[in-house]
This record gives structure tokens, C-alpha cells and sequence, in this order.
């Protein structure tokens, strides 16, 4: 029969065993990562009457941290545990100063289980801390031992399940940067395809009013519900020059917005902001939320006109407001409009609207330089036309009445002094004919306004009347002037007096230029498709360096006796250029020049698709 004390033992034992029975399955509910590790540490250290009861883990050797407890407060639990205080690689038995306040009593005691990881879940440590001695016997530690490799097992279960739960945390968001990095890369190259046709429709006219009109058309839908252009036409005033809306329903009363303004009572508020600091603003009327992360300026005090109670009714949530500048000049203000809540406007769609801004306000400084350039030339040929005109009335009469005098004059022996005058003011009055002409040639040249009418003519007839109108001049110099017609020169398709033109000026040129005694040649002979016209003398030559430029409208030698307006070269090589052909230049200094020019052949054009059609203008 069992002695008291044995009794005593085995009462001891089977309360040990059954809290610790307890103990196992609150381990065992462990597993489940849902169950919280903290409320089993407190119900260890309450079953088990511990001060304190420590779990450490080790993921690197000499670098323990503590994983949870169960009496510490929440200070301490912040506390480090430096490798230095460590002592101790962790186990059973072995002595360690921790940081902890509450463990800082005398006479503390300790039991230290060693949870040996598995795979690289690292060492791990149970730590019970008792105020004296332990509520029972050291010959129960086997017990303990066994009560904490159930713990040690659901300890690994839930590191390992820790450590799965953040590779797939780490794996979604992996995924979720690559998605985010897809889809910024997609729009990256959608703005940048939207930016690269904003260039090539902005390019396409210089027309100032359709070159606004694209503008604003160029946003919807793509990054705007509707778009506004508004224009400073004068100081202090700004002309909402076109807005668009992608709703059809909504169009009318958009165009509502158009006409003039004073720029300091413009709306959208923004507007007046982007005139004032000449930045572009993104604002958020008051009531709706700004996109997160973007901190948006706000203009949302109540509609006080019929301009604010109409953006409204178009839809204004949010908008930006960039400024139209080039070349240091502020030319107005470009608004991009959302009214709906899945269209926020962020820092890119900010950055976007400034680049458009800059490539419109380009376009529409070229397009209003332009049309500026076009009046000018316009006004120009108006005034040339109209002083050529009255010029060439009185002149007119000068030319007639010098021809008459001519005719009614006696013998030259008779009125030899008379003669002279009269052939001098013959020959200056056809000379301000010519420069009338080349005045006149020049405004149309540069207004692109050249217009040929081009039918076959027979090349041998057109040299001929060309050079007879040249003779007298060439014979006042003693100079042979001679033209000849090669074997199988087709007809020429060319607008008669203009090639007379041409040849007249080149053929001037070389009498003007070839000394007394010299020699003036015209050919014409075929040259593929074409006929090839040349002039030649046998005058000073042209230096290398003068050759290139000797097309170029006003430029002349400087060293050349023979002033004019050095328009004639110019002006032949446009009329030879309308007319589908080519004109250039061979020389050498101290043997003369020769100029060539092509005409299209009658017949080749006849067998072409396209030719030189009647009524074909420069630049057209």
C-alpha cells in the first residue's frame, strides 16, 4: 500500500499532468495561425504560476530577437537584445541577460527548452521565468520537455505558414509591380503615340483658325472630356476662341463659352491663374474628390454667373490649365476638362497637357506668323501693282511719244545730236518696263502667284523671236549673236512669253557682260526627255565662289561694273522651275560662261501621266 507521501507524489503528478494535458491541446490549436500565440503564452504562464514566460528565435546566429511573451509590457517588449547580452547561442540552460525590466528581480529562476528549428527556420527558445522555485518539482522537467516540442512544432508549422503567407505577399506584389510597370509602360507609349500624332495633325495646315480648331479637338477623348482654346487677342482681353465637347448633345452649348472676355474675370478660375504666373494648374471643383496622392488647388466658390452655371452644366469636375508659350511669348491658355469620376487627372496627365500645350502653342504661333507673312505679302503686291500701274501710264506715253520722235526725225546725218537723246530715253524707258516687270514678277514669285499656261511651241521659232528683239543691243557692241537648232529637238511644252523671258534675261546678262568683238550662242538640242536651251559667251567667266549664289535673289558681284537689281537669274530660274525643268551654271574664269536650262518635250509630256498642266502656279 502506497505510503502518504507517495500519495502526495502521484496527486502532484496527475495535476501536473492534467494542466499540462491542458497545455498540449491549447499547443496543438497552435497550428491553426488564426490562434493567437500571445493568449497561450498567458495561459502558460497563468497555469503554470511563471512571472514571465519568453519566446526567442534566432534567425541568424548571435542576432536573437524576441518573438512574443507573456508579461512583459509593451516598453520592454521594444527593447533590443544585443548579440553582446545574448551570452549564448540559445538552448536549454544557457544563461542570458536579457533587457527586460521585470526579469531584473533577485532570485529569479529560469528554465530555458530548447526549440531546435527545422530547415532554415532557425534556433528557438522557451523561456519560463519563475519568481523562486517552480510550483512543482524539477523531476517533472521530462514533462515540460514534451509540452514544449508540441509547442516547438506548432512554433515551426507557424513560421513556416508566416513564411509562406510573405513569399506570397512578396510574389503579389512582384506581380502586381510588374502589372503596375505593364501598364505605366503602355501608357507611356500611348501619350507618347498621342503626342507623335498631336505633331503630325498640328504640322498639316498653317491655317490660324484650323490650327486652333485641332487643338482642341486633339484631347477628346483621349485625355479630356472636352477642351478649350482661349486666345489673347489684345491687352486685357481673351477670345475663347473654340471649344469642343466629346458629347454631341453637349456642343451647342459649349460654343455658348466662345467670344471675348476681360482676362481678369476669365472662368474657369484656373485660367486667370495661368495668366497671372504663366504655370499650368490642375484644380478640382469643390465637391469632387481629388485623385489620391495628388494634392489639387480647389476654385470651388458657388456659380455667381451664366459663364459658371455653364461649365457646369457641361460637365466640370476637374480640370488643367496649361499656357500657351513660345519663343518667351504667352499666346493664351489650353484647358483639358473631366466631368465624369473614372477620368482623374494626376502629375502625368498635368506633365501631358504641358507638352501638348508647347507643341500647340508652336503651331499656332507658325500658323499666325504665317497668315501675318501672307497679309504682308498680299498688301505688298497690292502696293507694287498699284505703283507698276501708275508707273507705267506716264510711261507709257514716254515710250510712244520717244518712238514717234524717232519716226519724224530727219536724216542721221541731218539731226545726229537729236537722235542720240531720243535712243537714250528710248532705251531707259525699256528698262524701267523690264524692272516694272521684274518688280512685278518678284511680288508674285514670293506670293507663289506665278501662273504658266503651257502649250507645244516650236523651239526654233522661240529662239528666234527671242534673240530678234536683242539684235540691235548685240550690234551696239559688235558682238555676234547666233542661235542654232540641233536634229530631233521636239516641240517644247512652255508658256511662250515666259520662256521669252528667260531667254531674254540670260541672253541680256551675256550681252551685258561679254566685252566688244565677243561672241553670244544660243543652242537647243535634245537632252532625253527633254530639250536643253543654252547660252553662252565668251565674257570674263564667274569665280567658283559666286556660282552657287548667283540664283539668289539681289545678290551681284561686288567687283562687277554692270549694276542692276539682281532679280533677272532669280526670277528665270523660278519661271524655268514652274514649267517642270532645271536651270544652271558653267564657267571659267578668263574664257566666259554658259547657262543651261530644260523645258519638257510636247511629247513626253503627252505620254506622261503627269505633266505641266495649263494654269500651273509656283508653290502650287
Amino acid at each position: 500500500m502506497p505510503s502518504g507521501e507517495d500519495h502526495e507524489i502521484q496527486e502532484e503528478r496527475l495535476a501536473l499532468l492534467s494542466v499540462l494535458q491542458e497545455l498540449t491541446v491549447a499547443a496543438l490549436d497552435l497550428f491553426d495561425p488564426r490562434q493567437s500565440m500571445a493568449i497561450f503564452l498567458e495561459r502558460l504562464a497563468e497555469r503554470l504560476s511563471c512571472i514571465a514566460v519568453l519566446v526567442l528565435v534566432e534567425p541568424t546566429p548571435l542576432a536573437p530577437r524576441l518573438l512574443d511573451a507573456a508579461g512583459l509590457s509593451a516598453s520592454s517588449r521594444a527593447l533590443p537584445i544585443s548579440p553582446a547580452a545574448a551570452g549564448a547561442p540559445l538552448g536549454e540552460g544557457a544563461g542570458l541577460r536579457l533587457p527586460y525590466p521585470e526579469l531584473a528581480r533577485p532570485g529569479l529562476v529560469t528554465w530555458h527548452f530548447s526549440l531546435e528549428g527545422q530547415g532554415d527556420s532557425g534556433a528557438s527558445s522557451l523561456i519560463l521565468c519563475f519568481e523562486d522555485e517552480p510550483p512543482f518539482a524539477p523531476r517533472y522537467r521530462g514533462m515540460m520537455r514534451r509540452l514544449a516540442s508540441t509547442f516547438r512544432t506548432a512554433l515551426v508549422h507557424r513560421l513556416l505558414y508566416a513564411r509562406m503567407i510573405e513569399n506570397e505577399r512578396e510574389r503579389a506584389r512582384h506581380l502586381a509591380a510588374a502589372e503596375a510597370g505593364r501598364a505605366a509602360a503602355e501608357a507611356a507609349q500611348r501619350r507618347a503615340a498621342f503626342l507623335s500624332e498631336a505633331s503630325r495633325l498640328l504640322s498639316s495646315s498653317l491655317n490660324y483658325e484650323a490650327t486652333l480648331v485641332r487643338v482642341a479637338r486633339l484631347p477628346v477623348p483621349f485625355v479630356a472630356d472636352w477642351c478649350m482654346v482661349d486666345i489673347i487677342e489684345r491687352e486685357a482681353m481673351l477670345r475663347r476662341a473654340v471649344v469642343v465637347h466629346a458629347d454631341p448633345q453637349k456642343s451647342e452649348l459649349a460654343r455658348l463659352l466662345q467670344g471675348q472676355t476681360p482676362m481678369d474675370s476669365v472662368l474657369p478660375a484656373g485660367v486667370s491663374r495661368v495668366l497671372q504666373t504663366g504655370e499650368a494648374v490642375l484644380c478640382e471643383i469643390a465637391g469632387a474628390p481629388a485623385p489620391e496622392g495628388e494634392r489639387a488647388a480647389h476654385d470651388g466658390e458657388p456659380p455667381v454667373s451664366a459663364s459658371e452655371a455653364l461649365l457646369r452644366e457641361l460637365g466640370l469636375q476637374r480640370y488643367i490649365s496649361v499656357p500657351l508659350v513660345t519663343r518667351g511669348t504667352m499666346l493664351g491658355v489650353l484647358t483639358i476638362a473631366s466631368g465624369r469620376d473614372d477620368l482623374p487627372y494626376g502629375v502625368e496627365d498635368r506633365a501631358l497637357a504641358e507638352d501638348l500645350g508647347r507643341r500647340a502653342a508652336l503651331a499656332i504661333d507658325n500658323a499666325r506668323l504665317y497668315e501675318s507673312a501672307q497679309r504682308a505679302i498680299r498688301a505688298r503686291e497690292e502696293l507694287v501693282a498699284v505703283v507698276s500701274h501708275d508707273l507705267k501710264s506716264p510711261l507709257a506715253t514716254i515710250v510712244m511719244n520717244t518712238s514717234l520722235l524717232r519716226r519724224k526725225l530727219p536724216s542721221a546725218d541731218e539731226a545726229a545730236e537729236l537722235r542720240r537723246p531720243v535712243e537714250r530715253i528710248q532705251k531707259s524707258a525699256d528698262r524701267m518696263n523690264r524692272l516694272i516687270r521684274d518688280l512685278l514678277d518678284l511680288a508674285k514669285l514670293e506670293g507663289g502667284h506665278i501662273s504658266v499656261q503651257p502649250v507645244p511651241h516650236d523651239v526654233a521659232v522661240l529662239l528666234g523671236d527671242a534673240l530678234e528683239l536683242l539684235r540691235e543691243e548685240a550690234a551696239e557692241k559688235s558682238l555676234r549673236l547666233e542661235h542654232s537648232v540641233e536634229l530631233g529637238v521636239e516641240r517644247a511644252l512652255c508658256d511662250r512669253e515666259r520662256i521669252l523671258q528667260v531667254i531674254a534675261n540670260l541672253v541680256g546678262n551675256a550681252i551685258k557682260f561679254t566685252p566688244a568683238g565677243g561672241e553670244v550662242a544660243v543652242r537647243a538640242e535634245p537632252w532625253g526627255r527633254e530639250v536643253r536651251v543654252s547660252v553662252r559667251d565668251t565674257g570674263p567667266g564667274i569665280p567658283e565662289d559666286q556660282r552657287t549664289r548667283i540664283f539668289e535673289r539681289y545678290w551681284q558681284a561686288k567687283e562687277t561694273a554692270h549694276k542692276g537689281t539682281g532679280l533677272g537669274l532669280s526670277i528665270a530660274k523660278a519661271l524655268v522651275e514652274v514649267h517642270g525643268g532645271r536651270i544652271w551654271v558653267e564657267s571659267k574664269v578668263g574664257e566666259g560662261s554658259t547657262f543651261f536650262f530644260t523645258l519638257p518635250t510636247a511629247e513626253a509630256a503627252a505620254g506622261a501621266t503627269t505633266g505641266v498642266a495649263a494654269g500651273t502656279r509656283l508653290g502650287a
